[in-house]
C-alpha cells in the first residue's frame, strides 16, 4: 500500500495535506536549481557534503526533491559552493513561473 500524502490532524479535525507532498513540484525544481549551481561550481555532490559536514545522501534527497529545505540550509550550501544564495532564489523563481505558465 503506497503512503498518503493526507495526514490525520493532531487535533481531530479533517484531513489535511502534507506541506511535504503539496510542494513536491516545487521541492523538485528547488533540487534542480541547486543541482545546476553545484555542477556550474564543478563541485561534486561527495565534495559539497564533505564542506558541508553532512552525508551525500542529504544533498540526494535536497537535489531529488525528496526533503524540504530551510532558508538557513539554502544559504549554507550556497555559501559551500561560493554561490550567491539571492541568485539561487532569483533561478527557482524564473523556473517557478516557467512552470505556473
Amino acid at each position: 500500500m503506497l503512503p498518503s500524502a493526507t495526514v490525520k490532524s493532531r487535533h481531530g479535525g479533517q484531513d489535511r495535506v502534507s506541506t511535504k507532498a503539496r510542494l513536491a513540484d516545487e521541492l523538485i525544481i528547488l533540487g534542480q536549481v541547486l543541482a545546476t549551481a553545484r555542477e556550474s561550481a564543478k563541485i561534486k555532490q561527495t565534495d559539497l557534503a564533505a564542506k558541508l559536514g553532512l552525508p551525500a545522501s542529504y544533498l540526494s534527497k535536497i537535489e531529488n526533491g525528496t526533503r524540504r529545505l530551510d532558508v538557513i540550509e539554502l544559504i549554507q550550501i550556497a555559501k559551500a559552493m561560493k554561490a550567491d544564495p539571492a541568485e539561487i532564489v532569483r533561478e527557482l523563481e524564473r523556473r517557478l513561473k516557467e512552470t505556473n505558465r
